[in-house]
């Protein structure tokens, strides 16, 4: 009775190691299929810029942004960051957007900076806009508005 159950045994434990071995392949190509499919969903990213100030020092070009967009996921993204190149002289430079967001809501923010400052992963819809500014207040020195997307 012994070797029967040992026999049994082995036999049981030889059909969970090769289930285990036919799972393996199946999970690594499962997980490599979610990240090609995540991978699918960014699109290219598309930059613009630099787009500048228009105040008196340097010709207008003491502050810039650039940036670009991204499609991720059926939702479009936004990248970008505000330089100011005279860091500590008394001025910052600005950066206004103008967007609508998924839900349709109208957005108008600045932002300001002495030396540079990121922005990631700003979500919106449509008609992304912007505009760089320098100086003591945040509508002194504006460049122009930007249409982005």
């Amino acid at each position: 009775m012994g070797i029967r159950h040992l026999l049994a045994g082995t036999a049981l434990a030889g059909s969970m190691v090769a289930g285990a071995l036919a799972i393996a392949p199946t999970a690594q190509a499962d997980a490599a299929t979610a990240t090609q499919a995540q991978s699918a969903q960014a699109g290219p990213r598309h930059f613009f810029g630099p787009y500048f100030s228009n105040g008196s020092e340097n010709g207008g070009h003491e502050s810039y942004f650039k940036g670009y967009w991204q499609k991720r996921g059926g939702n479009y993204y936004f990248y970008g960051d505000l330089y100011d190149r005279h860091h500590n002289d008394g001025d910052y430079s600005y950066v206004w957007f103008k967007y609508y967001d998924r839900h349709g809501d109208f957005h108008r923010n600045w932002y300001r900076s002495d030396d540079r400052r990121h922005f990631d992963s700003i979500r919106f819809k449509r008609d992304f806009k912007i505009q760089v500014c320098e100086g003591g207040s945040r509508n002194s020195g504006c460049g122009s508005w930007h249409d982005v997307f």
